[in-house]
């Protein structure tokens, strides 16, 4: 925490909070409820289909919102903390001409300046002006590439995504990291696949690219034309990406090079000119983490017209711009969101405003969230609960009897090295260079882009922070980060009904723990595992105890193929095989750090007529609660690494025998898994 700016920003801003913020926070016992009975649909018996038993009257009764692509859990503490957050930013932007520090100021001004919609309208499509210009000035292959650079610095990442991030072998020191980008369309897939609808979704995309085009004068033809080139060439892009199966093979992110070399490599991208204008030296160390990408756009530099990239790079422009354009371009976005997701309606225009903030000046927000919704003591039992499956993890290492001392000696070593931050930062970031103002809200957003970028891109050929945090405090999330080895836990998540400090452990280490032992082995996933201690990539497993794991695996990849997502679609088992073994490893340690407090404090009784135990499964299938729209399901199966919530709690569940102790299953019912299916690695 820097001296002179957080506690000014703190104090202020969280006296600005009154009693009607308390309650919108808190919300009544029921919505934070972790076992309610009004969620179940006991027509279904729990052994048969568990989420169903104890989500099913609730998914019957809930209607999706138009404005999001899912109800549920999520949504919930997400409207919670939202709740509290638009208090403090409303009250932040009326007090902006007397905020006391640097930080308030920006969080006051880039609010407004988000909430002033009559100077938005007016504006129209007029603040892109200027960069358009810039634009419709390349006419060479040089101009082409820096303006690459500079659109990428600017959140527009297309065709070009350079951040940092630690060297995958040597976790000490950073090195900038290039990575496939310049799609319109959420994945790969949707421009390749032969479906219909694929196809559908395709020609749906090219008429929304041409309409978005035409709202910034184009004329019909004009923009035709611009959509028909601009959406050829994410097609040719498209086919050099990997698929997202391959994206989380850590072995194939890697390709190491000196920006001299991608310059040898990769002529035409001017590599050089595009470092520099990036602020770099060119002969920076950059991981082409997808090369295939890059030598395909490499090809497309030196052989597509200039005037086609100037349509696809108008387009994109205004694609990531949209949201905080004038009504016709938000309403037009959320046209393309209808295809991929469903939704049919935009947020609250202070629901969008309070993400901007979140996103661009999170720590800033983050300081003030953590005074008022996420006190001492409730770190203090979540660093318990992570203590409590730590011991129970290496417990279970210690006695495995599939692997050999050599690699259970390397585990034990990771395990215990692991970072744990929970709930926000020890030191505080500094946006002391970042400059707002209350009444531009584009280019804000532009600055705000500028500074997240160049801040990223300063830390390239340096020694690793391994104190910063990718996720802000209000965020409802977690994440493990296998190059560093840590786990993370913001604050955001942390609330009722994951995690309440007044609740009994069986709800909290059904619901905060199984998350926890999800992140934590995440560290022992296929992916994760090929990180040492120290976030290095590199094989620590004997051959035998590798060969073990693959095959245990594979019965998880065979089992969540096998699941239908939507239609006819399957889940993809390979793509989603991390984010499953994590799931099932963690439910499993999570149960033992339940057993481990239970044993400290003695069995409790039952509450509302469950067993502890039954409460702990109850909790942990209520943290999955979700209802989500076709089109999002499909859009998921296609391009995410976790599976559809359902199957993240019925695929799980009868991978731990305690499950059919709590309700009585037998051998044969659907929930059950047999011990020669049941995954044992942990």
């Amino acid at each position: 925490m820097k001296p002179g700016r957080a506690g000014w920003t703190l104090v202020v801003l969280a006296l600005l909070v009154s009693g009607a913020a308390q309650a919108q926070v808190d919300g009544d016992t029921a919505a934070t409820r972790a076992v309610d009975r009004a969620h179940f649909d006991t027509t279904c018996a729990p052994c048969r289909d568990f989420y169903r038993y104890a989500t099913g009257a609730w998914y019957d009764r809930t209607t999706i919102p138009p404005e999001y692509p899912f109800a549920g859990i999520d949504r919930e503490v997400r409207d919670r903390t939202e709740a509290l957050l638009h208090m403090l930013l409303d009250r932040s932007a009326t007090a902006l001409g007397s905020a006391p520090d640097h930080d308030t100021q920006l969080v006051g001004a880039l609010y407004r300046s988000c909430m002033d919609s009559a100077r938005v309208e007016r504006a129209g499509p007029r603040p892109l002006a200027g960069r358009l210009a810039a634009i419709d000035a390349i006419h060479s292959r040089a101009a082409l590439v820096l303006e690459f650079a500079r659109l990428g610095r600017e959140g527009v990442p297309a065709p070009i995504l350079l951040r940092s991030y630690p060297d995958f072998k040597n976790s000490s020191q950073t090195i900038g990291v290039a990575f496939q980008t310049g799609l319109g369309l959420p994945d790969r897939d949707f421009y390749l696949k032969p479906d219909s609808t694929s196809v559908r979704i395709r020609r749906d995309y090219r008429a929304h690219v041409t309409r978005m085009v035409r709202l910034l004068g184009e004329s019909a033809a004009v923009a035709d034309r611009d959509a028909a080139q601009a959406v050829a060439l994410e097609t040719a892009l498209a086919r050099g990406a990997l698929p997202a199966v391959e994206l989380s093979e850590y072995q194939k992110l890697y390709h190491r090079m000196s920006g001299d070399s991608l310059a040898r490599a990769e002529p035409h991208l001017g590599w050089p000119a595009m470092l520099r204008e990036m602020g770099l030296a060119p002969a920076a160390t950059i991981n082409v983490a997808t090369p295939r990408y890059y030598q395909t756009l490499d090809s497309l530099v030196s052989l597509t017209p200039a005037a086609t990239w100037r349509a696809y790079l108008r387009w994109h422009l205004v694609h990531e711009a949209a949201p905080w354009l004038s009504t016709p371009f938000g309403a037009e976005n959320l046209r393309l969101r209808g295809v991929v997701e469903g939704v049919t309606e935009l947020r609250p225009r202070w629901k969008r405003c309070t993400d901007l903030v979140d996103q661009t000046i999170g720590e800033a927000l983050g300081e003030v969230y953590v005074r008022r919704a996420f006190p001492p003591e409730a770190k203090a039992r979540a660093l318990a609960m992570v203590q409590d499956l730590q011991a129970t993890l290496r417990d279970r290492l210690q006695v495995l009897s599939w692997m050999s001392d050599t690699t259970r000696a390397a585990a034990l070593a990771k395990l215990d090295a692991i970072r744990n931050k929970i709930g926000y930062p020890d030191t505080w970031r500094d946006y002391g260079a970042l400059r707002l103002t209350p009444d531009s809200l584009l280019e804000n957003w532009f600055r705000g882009n500028r500074f997240q970028a160049d801040r990223q891109l300063r830390k390239i050929d340096r020694p690793t922070d391994r104190t910063e945090w990718m996720m802000t405090p209000p965020t409802d999330n977690a994440y493990y980060n296998p190059n560093l080895n840590e786990i993370v836990f913001p604050a955001g998540i942390l609330q009722p009904p994951y995690f309440d400090p007044s609740a009994d452990d069986a709800v909290n280490y059904g619901a905060a723990g199984s998350v926890i032992g999800h992140e934590l082995l995440h560290g022992f996933d296929n992916t994760g595992r090929r990180f040492d201690a120290e976030g290095n990539l590199r094989d620590w497993w004997t051959p035998q105890d590798s060969l073990h794991y693959v095959r245990r695996a594979q019965a998880v990849v065979a089992q969540y193929s096998g699941y239908i997502a939507v239609d006819t679609m399957h889940l993809n088992g390979q793509q989603t095989l991390g984010e499953n073994l994590a799931d099932i490893a963690g439910l499993q340690i999570a149960w033992g750090a339940y057993q481990r407090a239970a044993a400290r404090t003695g069995h409790a009784e039952p509450i509302d007529g469950f067993t502890p135990e039954q409460r702990f499964f109850l909790s942990f299938a209520n943290a999955w609660r979700t209802k989500e729209r076709p089109e999002a399901e499909r859009t998921d199966a296609i391009s995410d690494v976790h599976s559809l919530a359902r199957f993240r709690v019925n695929g799980v569940v009868g991978h731990v025998p305690a499950f059919a102790e709590a309700f009585g299953c037998k051998a044969d019912d659907p929930m059950i898994r047999p011990d020669s299916l049941r995954l044992d690695l942990w």
